[in-house]
């Protein structure tokens, strides 16, 4: 239970992934380290894994806010971006950045994030990638486009986990209630619209209707 659980800390290792590693015989994040099998993103949740497990102050969170916002704004005029997660919760540190983004317009969203991480990159504050997809453009998934990734604080080299989300002004208050938290607070929520026949996701509040088979 110790090592699936130690296994489960990787970023991108879940509980099905972490028991097959298990099972090849690994018991340590060493081992690990020497497994051919495991994708891109869990090799980089491993090679920093210590730097991640480190919290962030408030303050430099508050900093990092900070820069995230002016440059959004040389890239797109009126953008709004909040820092949500603990952060916003008004804890003293914070274990990594969960960034919600919008527009008021509606519309100036789409295209914004590549633009965004571009510069971001540029200025060597975003610096690996773990998830990047843009469905605003395409208008799927909600037209929700999502980042993931590690950044560092200006002059240093320790890793964070940082999440970028841009949702469409419509759907927005969803997803600032969602990646403001904390997780008890959003199951409270998504059980509360279950027992009144609704869904409720990042993406909005749905009437959840009964299909074949038990499917809603």
């Amino acid at each position: 239970v110790q090592t699936i659980s130690l296994f489960g800390e990787v970023w991108g290792v879940g509980p099905a992934t972490a028991l097959k590693l298990y099972d090849k015989g690994h018991r340590t994040l060493d081992d690990l380290r020497n497994d051919d099998s495991l994708t891109n993103a869990q090799k980089l949740g491993l090679k920093y894994f210590d730097d991640i497990r480190q919290r962030v102050p408030r303050h430099e969170v508050q900093e990092m806010e900070q820069i995230l916002q002016k440059v959004g704004e040389d890239v797109l005029p009126g953008v709004i971006i909040i820092c949500g997660g603990s952060y916003r919760r008004g804890k003293a540190t914070c274990g990594d950045i969960d960034i919600i983004i919008t527009h008021p317009d509606g519309t100036s969203h789409k295209g914004f994030l590549p633009k965004f991480v571009k510069c971001l990159k540029d200025m060597n504050f975003l610096r690996e990638d773990l998830i990047f997809s843009t469905h605003s453009e395409e208008g799927t998934d909600s037209g929700v486009d999502t980042y993931f990734g590690f950044c560092t604080y200006p002059g240093r080299e320790l890793r964070h986990r940082i999440d970028l989300k841009v949702y469409p002004r419509d759907i927005y208050a969803f997803g600032l209630v969602a990646w403001t938290g904390n997780d008890v607070l959003n199951r409270r929520l998504r059980l509360q619209a279950e027992s009144k026949g609704f869904r409720l996701d990042d993406t909005g509040l749905f009437p959840a209707i009964q299909g074949s088979g038990g499917k809603r």
